[in-house]
């Protein structure tokens, strides 16, 4: 779970997870997951790239 900053990875456990979408309109709770999918994407994409910069300077040594 994210909630707007990219180094902030809140784990939730299922129960709360319902309790936050429970009150949430279908169009409203396919926004969230939209945007929380979109988050993970942007947080897997810096990892890659962290890995590949890392790669790189590894291989000037």
């Amino acid at each position: 779970m994210f909630f707007g900053k990219k180094d902030k990875d809140v784990r939730i456990t299922d129960k709360q997870y319902k309790d936050l979408v429970g009150n949430m309109s279908k169009s409203e709770r396919k926004e969230f997951d939209r945007k929380q999918k979109q988050l993970q994407r942007e947080k897997d994409d810096d990892w890659l790239l962290g890995m590949l910069f890392l790669t790189d300077d590894s291989d000037d040594i």
